[in-house]
């Protein structure tokens, strides 16, 4: 991944034409930015929404299009799937019937999820075949083009925890419930993501607000720290998304 990254930084460079990647996910962008600054490059990321989890990387410098918005710039789109408010259909159900359809998971970006529509952005390479999907399990489903209902708001489980401290390690072992050993081997082995960057010291201080990504166990948000306990542990509330 590292040459494909440093092969568009440079092709951008001495064509003066923006180049793309496919859909990342967070592990992936922070190997792309570490490569891009590596050959000095200067990357912009985007999945269609501010605070996408998987975004496309571009690459812009010396081209043409450097001051244009960012909804303008990238080749993504979005698809919007309508369907009964009885009916339950979950982040899962959607991910399965889109890759049923053939496209690679590097296709597809977030898939927001609610109380009857759900909205995917993909490339725009991949729209036709979303578009094509009229049943997901047993629910009939109506596919249109674009962002045609409003955006969801992220779903979260709230966690009510107390750490030693706010050490990285502590805070994935209260995340995802795990000692505090098999935390740091996580940390170590770059399993575990600081706000999008993957991070391998085991003592880097998290701050509030700070998002979390753990393979295997999610994605997660230190939402307040609220202050230490009678016993000199701290309380913090930790939002997991859904």
């Amino acid at each position: 991944m590292s040459a494909h990254i440093s092969d568009l930084a440079e092709l951008s460079r001495k064509s003066g034409v923006p180049r793309f990647t496919r859909f990342l996910n967070e592990r992936e962008r922070s190997v792309a930015a570490a490569t891009a600054r590596t050959n000095h490059a200067n990357p912009i990321f985007y999945g269609g929404y501010d605070g996408a989890a998987r975004t496309l990387c571009g690459f812009f410098e010396g081209t043409y299009a450097e001051e244009l918005p960012k909804e303008e710039l990238f080749p993504l789109c979005a698809v919007t799937f309508s369907f009964r408010k009885s009916e339950s259909l979950s982040h899962r159900d959607f991910l399965g019937a889109i890759l049923a359809t053939g496209l690679e998971r590097s296709a597809v970006g977030d898939i927001l999820a609610a109380e009857g529509h759900a909205i995917v952005f993909c490339t725009e390479s991949a729209k036709q075949l979303l578009m094509d999907i009229v049943k997901i399990g047993r629910c009939g489903v109506s596919p249109s083009e674009g962002i045609t209902a409003p955006l969801p708001e992220p779903q979260f489980e709230t966690l009510d925890r107390t750490v030693s401290s706010l050490r990285l390690d502590c805070i994935v072992g209260a995340c995802a419930n795990i000692s505090r050993e098999r935390s740091a081997s996580l940390v170590k082995s770059g399993q575990v993501s600081a706000d999008h960057s993957v991070c391998l010291n085991v003592s880097a201080s998290v701050r509030e607000g700070e998002i979390v990504s753990i393979r295997g166990f999610g994605r997660f948000r230190v939402s307040k720290i609220v202050g230490e306990t009678k016993k000199g542990r701290i309380r913090v509330v930790i939002e997991k998304f859904m």
